[in-house]
């Protein structure tokens, strides 16, 4: 008995010196991230099969295995239920190697808790790898080809390693949200990407000596897009580029019908508009598929809206991407009625700019801009409109005045549905997007990278495709 307690003893001693010597050699090589994984919650519950340990002000608080621990908050401290202590921090980890469970879910690494205008925020602690397992499943299927997911790998590494402190001011790297990118914990975790996260370890996309600022959607309709067009920002690597292998992914082609009405509550609830919409014009790219912005007339002053904005507006999901073709389609056509000749009153400016009317010729002209418009209201006034260009015009119909600039609309464009009387005026218009597409279109394309990969190319390859003068190298830490 005496020489198997002699044998264990050292085993123990060279397994403990192995475990902290590998975590010291990791610490060294491999920076540790703060998660913010938890926000404006009142209360969590944490346990942990491995048992946790509490610090407070340096004192430490041993809890034992499976046993539940309850915080919440009171003002700007958290509270420890079961103890009754108050701190402004807690700071909780494992007494040995397992998870820590936040209201059931697990998650690596260690946590601290504070208070945030009276909300409990939880925070967690793990190396970049590990929180980069808890990201990949979120973005990419494990199932797909493995050189596709590695291309994803070394993307969102090299997303990481580019933005880390992106929430400094709040108090950590990353929020657990697709404002950065989207974290699980271990529940997220998949056995395939986590075996592939270490064949590829520490590798990212490197320009000039720097991590690249690279960025991915899921689907580019056949060609990316550039950070110039998208964003209004020039960068060499992102830059637009064929993507002929997505002729299977589900947005491949789509249509779309969005109703006046429904466009003009979203964009009027983004406070992109006001009035009421009577015409929409798609602009394209200079040397895009994609659609710059969308010029939108209203009953009250013209619009430039860019198109991520448009759809912003109307929901991601409801407007896949830009990288379409707009047709207005015209469902009831309502004759406009002829009025008696109004004494002429200026003409309300078409352009962006705040710049008001003169109203003072005629109160009642006023009221009209300022009241709320109904159908009728719609027509009377454009009726009026035009009876007062008559008149201006000494009898003349269908004149217009040039543009001032070549970035505005010129008049002919933006009242040609009411120039004459006698004209049609649409109501109860549809509008039909039809497009290609998920997502902005910039960087890496995930279903471009998995047909490449199904036809043979390498991670390696796929990057270069798609961030054009990249390198892929091993990141540096300091």
């Amino acid at each position: 008995m005496m020489n198997k307690k002699k044998t264990i003893i050292p085993l123990m001693f060279l397994f403990l010196l192995f475990f902290f010597t590998g975590e010291a050699v990791r610490a060294q090589n491999e920076p540790v991230v703060t998660v913010c994984i938890v926000n404006g919650r009142s209360e969590v519950v944490l346990s942990s099969t491995a048992g946790l340990k509490v610090i407070i002000d340096e004192k430490g608080y041993s809890i034992s295995a499976q046993e539940q621990l309850s915080f919440g908050t009171s003002k700007n401290k958290v509270i420890w239920e079961e103890k009754k202590l108050v701190s402004s921090v807690f700071r909780v980890t494992t007494q040995g190697k397992g998870f820590i469970l936040v209201n059931d879910r697990p998650y690596r690494g260690s946590l601290t808790l504070k208070s945030v205008n009276g909300n409990l925020t939880v925070i967690n602690h793990l190396y970049l790898d590990d929180y980069i397992r808890g990201t990949i499943k979120k973005e990419i299927n494990p199932h797909w080809p493995e050189e596709a997911v590695k291309a994803q790998i070394v993307t969102a590494r090299t997303y990481a390693v580019k933005n880390l402190a992106r929430h400094r001011d709040q108090g950590y790297d990353f929020c657990a949200s697709s404002h950065c990118q989207v974290y699980g914990g271990v529940s997220a975790e998949d056995p395939i990407t986590n075996k592939l996260i270490d064949t590829i370890k520490g590798l990212i996309l490197i320009y000039q000596g720097q991590p690249a600022g690279v960025c991915f959607h899921s689907e580019s309709g056949g060609y990316t897009d550039s950070a110039q067009n998208v964003w209004g920002r020039s960068v060499s690597y992102l830059v637009s580029v064929e993507s002929p292998w997505e002729s299977d992914s589900p947005n491949a082609q789509w249509e779309l019908e969005i109703s006046s009405e429904e466009l003009n509550r979203s964009l009027q609830k983004a406070g992109f508009i006001q009035g009421t919409i009577v015409d929409v014009q798609a602009q394209p790219n200079s040397g895009s598929h994609r659609v710059r912005e969308l010029l939108i007339q209203t009953t009250l002053k013209r619009y430039r809206i860019p198109a991520s904005k448009v759809r912003e507006a109307l929901g991601y999901d409801r407007l896949p991407s830009t990288f379409f073709q707009l047709t207005p389609i015209t469902k009831t056509i309502i004759q406009s009625r002829p009025t008696p000749m109004p004494k002429a009153t200026p003409l309300p400016s078409p352009l962006i700019s705040d710049n008001s009317c003169h109203d003072d010729e005629d109160p009642g002209y006023r009221e009209m801009l300022d009241k709320d418009w109904n159908l009728d209201d719609i027509l009377t006034f454009l009726s009026l409109r035009e009876q007062e260009r008559q008149k201006s015009n000494l009898g003349q119909t269908n004149q217009t005045s040039p543009s001032n600039s070549k970035e505005e609309l010129k008049e002919k464009e933006v009242h040609n549905i009411y120039n004459n009387p006698k004209t049609n005026y649409r109501t109860n218009t549809v509008y039909l997007f039809k497009g290609k597409g998920y997502g902005h279109g910039v960087g890496l394309s995930q279903w471009g990278a998995r047909g490449m990969a199904m036809k043979g190319y390498s991670y390696q390859e796929i990057l270069f495709h798609y961030f054009p003068g990249c390198e892929i190298k091993k990141a540096r830490f300091k």
